[in-house]
């Protein structure tokens, strides 16, 4: 069975195929006992795992004790490496990205917020699905206590947000930018120290916030803006995850082989999917998304892979649900090897889902550092969703037809009666000859 985490304000749901009771390495996790494939890790340089960094995290703890002042010298000092590395003037530690959105609530600015990041967060504002969008918007007359809102890394797709063009219309207008990413420090950038370091704009946004691992963020930029912030920032930080962040940043700076591991697995998988006609839509980074099309589909998936031994999560968004992928760097070929079998198993089973076009690349591009990557040609399918708030209730084309909007609909409702998790409904007659028809009778892409 899997794990649901519904987001915010009913937007769509984040589930698991099974719970994570260890990861004893990178490139597994154990659950009741046994131990399946990680592919969906969060943390793929596999650092949080590593021996040298849970030593920092013991030793630290030893010495000081849980907890650290914010004003210690352990935290000082990591906050004005954090800053040095990302090119800001001042950094600090937070305990969530949710201790920034309401921060940033309270300071009751007019927010510009990226469409895909408030489907993610839930965050309020006036939403924009391109620079174009984000221009037209500021142009507007309005409060001058604006703030645009970008998610760097998109989670759910895998790609990069056109950062060079946004900050570039945010400081035409005179308007604040707050860029969120999601993989940084991580294997983006020529150092590893995120999205803002891989299109060279380190040190340009007036804040970044970066994830630093399970409960801790980092934000850095302008120093007053990064102190206004320190109202909302509590007075103590956890010991062990400070010393194991500074450990982690270490490692991420005398290993580059780790970020360079991460991005061929990346493109390895990607192609190993592609030749199989999967769609992993516009993703030029280590997560790949898989899509499938329907809810009911995408969690038989995600038991199917349970039950092969994999880990992993999916996406439940009605029509737009996904698998989603993540393979550690410490991940061995037989162990991709694995994964795409178990996924080439479970297809054979049900059937394939919505193949990529036939004309899409099978070579994808990668966000390696020097490439500027932000995004592998795709199907229509894959573009943001509107309207996001009541500000935006402007239709979108997401590439369908009218046929395929109806047999969708059909579709998605048929599969949950189908696929259902009570017993009674998976057990009516010809509930197996149903699913079996729908797969034949799914519309192809041309």
């Amino acid at each position: 069975m899997s794990l649901s985490l519904a987001l915010p304000h009913g937007g769509p749901r984040l589930v698991a195929n099974a719970r994570v009771d260890a990861i004893p390495s990178g490139s597994e996790v154990e659950t009741d006992g046994s131990r399946l494939l990680n592919a969906s890790a969060d943390d793929v340089l596999s650092l949080a795992t590593d021996a040298r960094v849970k030593e920092a995290a013991n030793a630290a703890v030893k010495r000081f004790g849980v907890e650290l002042s914010r004003s210690s010298t352990l935290v000082a000092q990591l906050e004005s490496r954090l800053a040095a590395k990302l090119k800001a003037d001042s950094a600090a530690l937070v305990d969530s990205l949710a201790t920034v959105l309401r921060a940033l609530e309270q300071a009751d600015a007019r927010r510009f917020v990226d469409v895909r990041l408030s489907r993610r967060l839930g965050t309020t504002g006036t939403v924009f699905a391109s620079p174009e969008q984000l221009a037209s918007q500021l142009a507007q007359p309005g409060s001058d206590q604006r703030v645009v809102l970008v998610d760097g890394v998109r989670v759910y797709e895998g790609d990069l947000a056109p950062l060079p063009r946004l900050i570039e219309i945010a400081q035409r207008n005179h308007v604040p930018i707050v860029v969120l990413d999601a993989m940084g420090p991580g294997p983006l950038g020529a150092t590893g120290m995120g999205v803002l370091e891989h299109f060279e704009l380190a040190g340009q946004v007036d804040l970044s916030v970066s994830t630093l691992g399970p409960g801790t963020v980092a934000i850095a930029g302008v120093r007053a803006v990064v102190e206004s912030f320190l109202p909302f920032l509590p007075s103590r930080v956890g010991t062990g995850s400070t010393a194991a962040i500074a450990r982690r940043l270490e490692l991420i700076d005398t290993e580059p082989h780790r970020r360079a591991r991460c991005l061929d697995l990346a493109q390895s998988l990607q192609e190993a999917l592609r030749v199989r006609a999967f769609d992993t839509g516009p993703s030029v980074t280590p997560i790949v998304p898989i899509w499938l099309g329907d809810e009911g589909l995408t969690d038989i998936w995600l038991r199917q892979l349970a039950e092969l031994g994999v880990f992993c999560r999916g996406l439940l968004d009605g029509p737009r649900s996904r698998l989603l992928l993540s393979v550690p760097a410490t991940s061995t070929e037989a162990q991709l090897s694995q994964l795409v079998d178990a996924l080439e198993k479970i297809e054979k089973t049900l059937g394939a889902p919505p193949p990529l076009d036939a004309d899409a690349p099978r070579t994808v591009t990668i966000a390696r550092p020097g490439s500027f990557a932000i995004a592998t040609p795709c199907h229509p399918r894959w573009l943001p969703a509107m309207p996001e708030s009541p500000g935006n209730a402007a239709p979108v084309n997401d590439g369908r037809s009218v046929r395929e909007r109806i047999f969708d609909t059909v579709e998605t409702l048929t599969w949950r009666i189908a696929s259902g998790q009570s017993g009674q409904l998976r057990s009516l007659p010809g509930a197996e000859r149903l699913r079996t028809l729908l797969d034949r009778a799914r519309p192809r892409s041309k």
